[in-house]
Formats: structure tokens, C-alpha cells, sequence
């Protein structure tokens, strides 16, 4: 089992660590100025109210144990309840909530007015991938096209609006709900659009494998084309894996629009999209590859935004540069063909240029992060910005390839207190572990108070390796003071599901998390694994959205 360079990295920060004692418990801030355009960039983009406290000083819930449970275990004082789960009908046109939910997107009602709704919004669901079996479709001709629009109108996103009435949310008949799936048409935007490298294509059909995502300032979802490529076997001729593997946007306020893939932000392994502004108003968005051995990517906008010309925002991402990150010399790589000229020296096997323009580049972004000696580093999944000292959070997953089954959390601190800027700083948060009590860190999301909540994408089951970690949990790490980087268990998810992309209402009193895939192993309908979110008179377990309530809110 080789050692990568990143794990050479990895040892030597951690002996550095180790040496310096407190480094990772006092939790020095970085050189960065506190956020003052936290609202459009703390909680995956959802707005939050100001908050003019310190930190809490003591974890706000009794940290829970560890379980194997099929069920969703929370802390004494706080509930949830099911909201949006596979297969109810959320449209007057009949369409059905999507399966194997995953990010979750909080837009309030009014945020287009300037308001920040606690109790009124758009909420969006990525369905990351369908499952036959637990969908109840026929598992014995899954190549009938019957079952192959089942599975096409299973993944995508849903929009749907959702009301708080007294402490119950639930899910409304709207005007704005709307399903984007497998064969929804979706414009091509940037470099590759019209190009031999999507076959001259400018429209597309669908969007699939919508595993995380992130929200804009001006009121849209970007969701996230993770695992693409395996459709095409299953779907046939009728599906372009070229066609998918991009950054969608879509905008929940307007029912009618036109989706746009962004072809500027590349193609790869899509996990998330965290979106921040640079010091000159530039839009940044970080984005990681989620696969091992694979790279953290950086896309800045050429146009800035203009908070009263959201006509003029909904270009931002078509026309920028993307950047990969280096981290042995703490640099962002250009993936330029014009202004990189490694790119243009970068060969084949045979000698051949392996790039011919900057759409070849585009849609191979891996391939041409390898050529420039950007670093692979272990999954990354989620990426999310601290609201107070604005650094960079990163979830790296695990990577068996190297020995490194539990993955870590590091922190990136930007030069010139930048987030457009060409280098960097890092070090590592947390690494999982039995010592730490969690593994294999995924979606995180930051409260107002800077503390770090991160959900787990870890196989299950007591006699494995993970057997420590329990059913996939949520943690809570504060990022500053003497608990700093330790990891307070708030939840605990259903049999062989994970708890993705968590989300706050902007008051802070609810918490939307995805349930996704629960039951996932079970081998047929008699031996089910699980039971979660089952349909009344039915065993089968269910992807969901649960809505968890017991928080105090921001201000209290």
C-alpha cells in the first residue's frame, strides 16, 4: 500500500501538530477579517439573522451514544418529523418526490425582497440515485422502458414549498414546486458548449447523480453531478455521460426557467459548490472531486456581483476561471489551455497532446489536474466557509487506497484575506478515528457562532472496521476554545443510511436534514433491512426529509 504525496503531507502536519501542543484546542483565528458578507455564505447560502454573541460556551445538547438502531436518535428535548419522503405527490401535475435524497436547499420565501423567512420557503432536494428494489419497481426488467423512465424521473431535484404552522412544517401545493430530472431539457453554458466534446450539443437532457450542492446570493441552487458515467450502460443509447458530470443551476423562483449546466466550473466527480465573494465582489466558488485520489477545485467569476441586477448574477457562472489546488506549495493551479503552458506541453502516452482546447480541458478536469502536479487528496466531499474567521472547511472522506479509512477535516486560510486569491495555507481540524470517535467526515454546514457541524458517509455494521462509529452520525465541533476540533455526537441516522445535506432555517430553531438510503442492503422485499419512513401499511423503507426542532434559535 503506497504512501501518496498527500499522505506524506498529511504525516508531517500531523507530527507538527502533535509537537506543538494546542494548536488544534485553542483554535487560533486566521488572518482573515471577520466576514462581513457572512449572510451570503454561512449555512450552504440559507441567510441567517445577525448574530451578535460570542460563542456558547458549553455544547448545547447532552452528546448521545453511539447506536445500531434503525431509527433517528436525537438528544433529549429535540424531535423531528418526516417532510418530503419518495413518492408523494408535491405537484398538481402529479409529479412525485424523488429518491436517495441528499443536499438540501433553504430559500425563503421572500429572500428575493430581502427577507429572510423562518417559517415560509422554497426548500430543494437533490435525489442522488435511484434504487429499483426499494422504489418497488420490477427488478427482473429493469431495461423495459417503463422502468427506465421510473428510474430517470427518480433522481434530479425536487422544489417544493414548505410553511411552519405552530411547530410543524409541512409540505404545501405551490405554484413553484417542480421537478428537474433525467429528462428535463437543460441549456449548455461556457467553453464546451457547442463543442465536438459534447457533440456540438447546447441543450441537454437531465440531470443525474445530484449528490451535494450549494446556494447563490442571488437565489438559486447549484446541484452537483457526482456519478455519472454508469448510466450508460443502463440507460443506452439515449444517454450522453458527456452531457452530465456539471454544475446545474437552477432558480427555484422562477417555475418556467430554463436549468443552465456551467460548463466553465468543469467536469468531474461534483460533490459540492460553496459560494463565497471575493474581496473585489468576484463570485468563488470552491468545489471538490469525490473520489480518491482526486483534487479541491476553485472557480472565480470575470463578472462581480451586483445584488440589484440579479439578471446580470445569473451570468456570473458561465465566464470565469477554475483553479486546482497544489497543496504541497500552497497555490492555486490556473486550468487554462491560453495561459497555462503546461497544459499545452502535457502528452500523451504516444507523445500526442493530451489537450487541444480549453473545452478538452474543461471536460477532463482531472486529467489535466494530474498534468500540472496538482495534489489528489482523499474524497473530497464538502466544502463550507467559517462565518466569522472566513476560512476554508473541507471534509475529506477517507482513501483505503493509502491506509487512511476514517478521513480528516483540514482548515484553508486564503492569502491576503481573499477568497480570489493564488495561494494558500492549511493545516489539519480533525481526523477521524476510534480516538476520535467519528469517521469518514462528508456534508458540513457552520452555525452563526462558528461552530462546525459535519454528518458521516461511512459503511456500517458492528463487526467492520467502522464498528466504533455506530449507524452514519451527526458531530458537532466547535472551532474555538479548549474543545476545539473534538467531535459531541448530536445524531444518529436510521440502518445503512446516511444523514445528508444539513440545512438551518434562518432563525436557527429547525434543522433540515436528508435521510438517504436506509435499508439500502436489503436483498429483497421479505428480508428488509430496515423500516424507516415507511408508508402507512407498507414496510419499505424511505429517502426523506426530516425537519428537527428543539433548537433555541440564534438569539436566545
Amino acid at each position: 500500500m503506497s504512501q501518496s504525496l498527500w499522505h506524506e503531507l498529511l504525516t508531517k502536519k500531523i507530527s507538527r501538530r502533535n509537537m506543538i501542543q494546542g494548536v488544534v484546542a485553542v483554535g487560533a483565528t486566521s488572518g482573515l477579517q471577520a466576514l462581513n458578507k457572512a449572510e451570503a455564505v454561512a449555512n450552504n447560502g440559507a441567510p441567517y439573522v445577525e448574530v451578535s454573541a460570542t460563542p456558547i460556551a458549553s455544547i448545547p445538547f447532552k452528546p448521545i451514544e453511539k447506536t445500531f438502531a434503525d431509527g433517528l436518535a436525537l438528544p433529549e428535548g429535540y424531535s423531528y418529523k418526516i417532510l418530503a419522503p419518495f413518492g408523494e405527490t408535491f405537484t398538481e401535475a402529479g409529479d412525485t418526490i424523488g429518491y436517495n435524497h441528499d443536499f438540501v436547499g433553504y430559500f425563503p420565501m421572500d429572500m428575493l425582497d430581502g427577507g429572510k423567512s423562518s417559517v415560509d420557503a422554497l426548500i430543494t432536494i437533490n435525489h442522488e440515485y435511484p434504487n429499483p428494489l426499494l422504489m418497488g419497481r420490477d427488478v427482473n426488467n429493469l431495461s423495459a422502458p417503463t422502468e427506465i423512465e421510473a428510474q430517470k424521473k427518480a433522481v434530479g431535484v425536487s422544489v417544493l414549498r414548505a410553511k411552519k404552522e405552530g411547530s410543524q412544517w409541512t409540505m404545501v401545493m405551490d405554484a413553484h414546486n417542480r421537478k428537474i430530472d433525467a429528462t428535463t431539457e437543460i441549456e449548455l453554458t461556457g467553453p464546451v458548449s457547442g463543442t465536438e466534446v459534447v457533440a456540438g450539443a447546447t441543450k441537454v437532457k437531465g440531470t443525474v447523480g445530484n449528490c451535494s450542492g450549494g446556494q447563490t446570493p442571488w437565489g438559486t441552487l447549484l446541484t452537483c453531478e457526482e456519478n455519472v458515467d454508469d448510466y450508460a450502460e443502463a440507460w443506452g443509447s439515449d444517454y450522453n455521460p458527456m452531457h452530465q458530470g456539471w454544475i446545474t443551476e437552477i432558480d427555484p423562483f422562477t417555475p418556467g426557467s430554463t436549468p443552465k449546466k456551467h460548463t466553465a466550473m468543469g467536469r468531474f466527480r461534483h460533490e459540492n459548490a460553496a459560494v463565497v465573494l471575493g474581496k473585489d465582489n468576484r463570485i468563488v466558488v470552491y468545489m471538490g472531486d469525490d473520489m480518491r485520489d482526486a483534487c479541491v477545485y476553485k472557480y472565480v467569476s470575470k463578472g462581480t456581483y451586483n445584488p440589484s441586477d440579479r439578471a446580470a448574477n445569473l451570468k456570473l457562472l458561465e465566464t470565469g476561471d477554475l483553479y486546482v489546488a497544489d497543496f504541497r506549495n500552497g497555490q492555486w493551479l490556473l486550468l487554462d489551455y491560453d495561459q497555462n503552458a503546461d497544459l499545452k506541453e502535457a502528452k500523451n502516452d504516444d507523445d500526442t497532446p493530451m489537450f487541444n482546447s480549453q473545452a478538452e480541458i474543461l471536460s477532463d478536469v482531472r486529467a489535466a489536474s494530474l498534468a500540472i502536479r496538482a495534489t489528489p487528496v482523499d474524497r473530497p466531499e464538502d466544502i463550507e466557509i467559517h462565518p466569522i474567521t472566513g476560512d476554508v472547511y473541507m471534509a475529506l472522506t477517507n482513501n483505503s487506497n493509502h491506509g487512511n479509512f476514517w478521513g480528516q477535516i483540514i482548515k484553508l486560510t486564503e492569502s491576503g484575506s481573499d477568497w480570489a486569491a493564488s495561494s494558500f495555507k492549511w493545516e489539519i481540524f480533525a481526523v477521524g478515528g476510534p480516538q476520535s470517535g467519528f469517521s469518514s467526515p462528508d456534508n458540513l454546514v457552520f452555525d452563526p457562532y462558528g461552530n462546525l457541524w459535519m454528518v458521516t458517509d461511512s459503511a456500517t455494521g458492528e463487526d467492520s472496521i467502522y464498528g466504533f462509529l455506530g449507524n452514519n452520525s451527526m458531530f458537532l465541533f466547535p472551532t474555538q476554545g479548549p474543545d476545539a476540533g473534538k467531535a459531541f455526537r448530536f445524531a444518529v441516522g436510521p440502518v445503512q443510511a446516511e444523514m445528508t445535506g444539513p440545512v438551518w432555517s434562518p432563525d436557527g430553531k429547525t434543522l433540515f436534514v436528508a435521510i438517504q438510503h436506509p435499508g439500502e442492503d436489503s436483498e429483497n422485499l421479505e428480508a428488509l433491512t430496515s423500516n424507516f419512513a415507511a408508508a402507512e401499511g407498507s414496510k419499505v423503507p424511505r429517502p426523506t426529509l426530516v425537519a428537527i426542532e428543539g433548537f433555541p434559535g440564534w438569539s436566545a
